[in-house]
């Protein structure tokens, strides 16, 4: 049978922390330790930053020494590498004058799909623009120099045919390019 503890020491999806009564961190797992690199933890309120959360936090500590072996549950926002709070589960129980906390990241999906989104349409507007600036600019020259070479009288029938298809095939081709500039707004704009 394995222990409960080499699961929580080797988990890839759940916290774990040991601190002494006055919250020094004795041992954290790996995932946490990853999880906190930014910050370098040595004391439970370097993590939890949030004044109301860090009073959660003691509250459950209480409860788990008075109550003793049952763990007690609080929610908290950790600091992310990237300045975001996101919110966390913990489970706090007390034993040998060790606090034990197991906790659980928890995802929000809603600012997830905002995210994607907004990453989505930034793309959207990124090709219009690309097909609206950089691609339609060099078109329009070479179907107005197709026009000028047009108009000249010293090309044969067979080079004006050229031309002529040189100048088709420009504006097929720009019809596409707002087609797809029209495509992107409508996505973006319905999205």
């Amino acid at each position: 049978m394995i222990p409960g503890n080499v699961i929580l020491e080797n988990s890839i999806t759940v916290f774990y922390v040991r601190c002494n009564n006055e919250g020094d961190i004795t041992y954290s797992n790996e995932l946490f330790n990853t999880f906190a690199s930014h910050i370098s933890p040595t004391n439970v309120e370097h993590f939890i930053t949030i004044q109301e959360d860090m009073e959660l936090l003691k509250k459950s500590m209480g409860r788990a020494i008075d109550g003793s072996p049952f763990p007690f549950s609080f929610q908290c926002r950790l600091l992310h590498k990237n300045g975001a709070k996101r919110w966390s589960t913990w489970e706090v129980a007390y034993g040998n004058d060790t606090f034990h906390l197991v906790g659980i990241q928890l995802f929000d999906v809603v600012s997830i799909s905002s995210h994607d989104y907004e990453m989505q349409k930034r793309v959207l507007e990124n090709i219009a623009w690309i097909q609206s600036h950089k691609v339609r600019k060099p078109l329009a020259n070479i179907i107005a120099l197709s026009e000028l070479m047009a108009k000249g009288n010293e090309y044969s029938a067979e080079k004006l045919e050229v031309l002529k298809m040189l100048k088709t095939s420009s504006q097929e081709l720009d019809d596409v390019i707002r087609e797809i500039v029209d495509l992107c707004s409508s996505i973006k704009n319905n999205t």
